[in-house]
């Protein structure tokens, strides 16, 4: 009976190991990507920051935070929030609207809701285009937006 135990116990930990890898948060340098495989956190784009600014990851984390609460806070006052270079975020509201239900069949009405679009500019889609996406134009440019911003 013990023995059924023990190995219950080492099943639970090998599966709690594999959990803490799967979402472990990854270094830049490191193998393994992060939570997704190809996103990025906050924690990376630190780590980005404070590199190219030379200086420490504490200091680029409060600044990574003073420029993500001023977008938030522009976006309060003015509703949208454009980036030169980068895109544009702009508050809008979502048309409610009225669906029926699919299994019940009765009419749902939904409300109005807030929502924050992101429309990239145009050097930030050049900026982030594959490289095998630029094997396909004949004259090297490609007018397809990247994979990144495809709906």
């Amino acid at each position: 009976m013990n023995r059924a135990n023990d190995n219950k116990s080492d099943n639970m930990d090998d599966a709690r190991d594999r959990r803490a890898d799967s979402v472990r948060f990854g270094d830049l340098d490191d193998d393994n990507d992060g939570l997704a495989g190809n996103q990025a956190n906050k924690g990376m784009l630190t780590d980005a920051v404070a590199d190219k600014l030379g200086g420490s990851r504490r200091q680029a984390a409060r600044i990574l935070d003073a420029v993500l609460d001023s977008i938030t806070d522009l976006l309060n006052d003015k509703g949208r929030v454009a980036v030169k270079g980068f895109g544009t975020f702009e508050r809008k509201i979502r048309k409610g609207r009225a669906y029926k239900h699919p299994v019940t069949g009765k009419s749902i009405d939904v409300a109005d809701k807030l929502t924050i679009l992101f429309k990239p500019s145009k050097n930030l889609i050049d900026a982030t285009t594959c490289e095998s996406n630029d094997s396909k134009g004949s004259n090297g440019k490609n007018d397809e937006p990247a994979a990144l911003f495809r709906a």
